[in-house]
């Protein structure tokens, strides 16, 4: 997914290297130091590893990781990596067991009302057999609008390494209920695999969350819809498109 590493070397070199403050005025008109880089991340256990509709795990747990560092500007450059499981019972081991995706991008407000949040990933499976090299280049963007609503696309001109494009679409809705603290989500996908496997399908989302503190609880239902014959082939079993509920705890620092 994203970019060289040696762009997280970069940017943690001009963190520890160069004035990490900048100057903003307050309300009284006194300056005061803000950061210009931040470093962050999360750490998060889910009990499925779904990713648009897919269980990127064979149903089973996995833990997540990521790390990043953020400019003042809104750009930013980090890494993330899980667990994955892509062979079924009785298949050929591909060797894989890890994902781990390098990531470049930038976020901030645009108009009024609305975030844009645009990035650039390398999707990488270190320690793949021979004939089973999945890696790939995507670039994502996400609008979102009045912090409630949202549409994303994204555009990988080899998707998954099989000699064609991808591209997907979606839309959502988060909305808080009431002064519980719970936030219900829903999201409409569409995956255009048309070029690459011969086939497309639709994904969806619903979801019930709340945070505490920098503790977040997500349960969450997906499900696909004509997720074929020709995927499941080129791609993963039908098997692992279907409807499954998992529950993400992300803890953010």
């Amino acid at each position: 997914m994203r970019a060289p590493l040696s762009l997280i070397a970069l940017a943690l070199a001009s963190l520890f290297s160069t004035p990490a403050l900048a100057q903003d005025a307050t309300a009284d008109g006194n300056a005061e130091p803000t950061p210009t880089w931040e470093v962050g991340g999360s750490i998060a256990a889910t009990s499925d590893y779904v990713w648009r509709g897919v269980s990127q795990t064979q149903g089973n747990a996995a833990l997540q990781l990521d790390l990043n560092v953020t400019h003042a500007s809104g750009f930013y450059v980090g890494a993330w990596g899980s667990n994955v499981d892509f062979t079924a019972p009785g298949d050929e081991d591909d060797g894989i067991d890890i994902e781990f995706d390098p990531y470049i991008g930038w976020s901030g407000a645009v108009g009024g009302n609305a975030e844009l949040d645009v990035f650039l990933t390398r999707v990488t499976y270190p320690g793949h057999r021979d004939g089973f090299d999945y890696a790939y280049t995507e670039l994502e963007g996400k609008l979102t609008f009045a912090e409630k609503f949202y549409v994303g696309a994204a555009y990988s001109p080899d998707i998954f390494n099989l000699g064609g494009n991808g591209f997907y679409m979606n839309a959502g809705v988060a909305l808080p209920l009431g002064e519980s603290g719970f936030d219900v989500t829903a999201q409409v996908g569409h995956y255009n695999l048309n070029d690459a496997a011969g086939d497309s399908y639709n994904d969806y989302l619903l979801g019930i969350g709340r945070s505490f503190g920098s503790l977040r609880a997500d349960l969450q239902y997906t499900d696909t819809s004509s997720y074929g014959e020709e995927l499941s082939d080129a791609l993963d079993d039908a098997s692992q498109a279907d409807g499954r509920v998992a529950l993400m705890l992300t803890w953010e620092f």
